[in-house]
């Protein structure tokens, strides 16, 4: 099937759990995030060149791949550390503002987060991002609910949002689910 006829259904690839880690420099006060595909986030303090890198929180996350399971397309995310619901909490944020727009239409606004707001800034991006909003929208059972998904860079600061990075809640579980008879 010719790529650009075909009418994508995509999956979940490359699926790794793990935690979004922030650390701050508190020798120049400079923040960064990260993935750690790992059951705990890391919370040691260590040294890197100059820098002096403390642990400042995590959220448990996801990173995976999409692929069409009609053409073998593959849309590769690994710059995405998460997705975050709007939960209007300031109003001066823009995704607030476009939250609260497409709120009566019955559309659910994401923030994608990245490492940094130039990896979102890319060519590909906007592509990305309708690639995942199809991909959810593909799967919402609540019929004329639609998500979309827009850059994290939206959000106005990301240190006083209240939204929520979604997470696979129970990911590290020791204990197995029931299963039903």
């Amino acid at each position: 099937m010719a790529r650009d006829t075909c009418k994508h259904s995509w999956t979940m690839e490359d699926v790794r759990y793990g935690f979004i880690v922030v650390e701050k420099c508190y020798h120049c006060n400079e923040e960064r995030s990260y993935f750690a595909a790992e059951h705990t986030p890391p919370k040691e303090e260590y040294r890197e060149g100059e820098h002096f890198w403390d642990y400042m929180g995590s959220s448990q996350s996801v990173q995976f791949n999409l692929k069409c399971g009609k053409c073998g397309e593959v849309i590769r995310l690994g710059e995405l550390l998460g997705l975050m619901t709007c939960s209007h909490c300031t109003p001066d944020c823009d995704l607030h503002r476009i939250s609260r727009i497409c709120e009566s239409q019955r559309i659910w606004v994401y923030g994608a987060l990245t490492f940094s707001p130039d990896e979102i800034a890319t060519e590909e991006m906007p592509q990305k991002l309708a690639t995942l909003s199809q991909y959810f929208n593909d799967r919402v059972r609540t019929e004329g609910k639609k998500i979309l998904v827009l850059p994290g860079w939206l959000i106005k600061d990301i240190d006083v949002c209240r939204g929520t990075v979604l997470k696979d809640v129970g990911m590290y579980q020791v204990e197995a689910e029931p299963q039903e008879a």
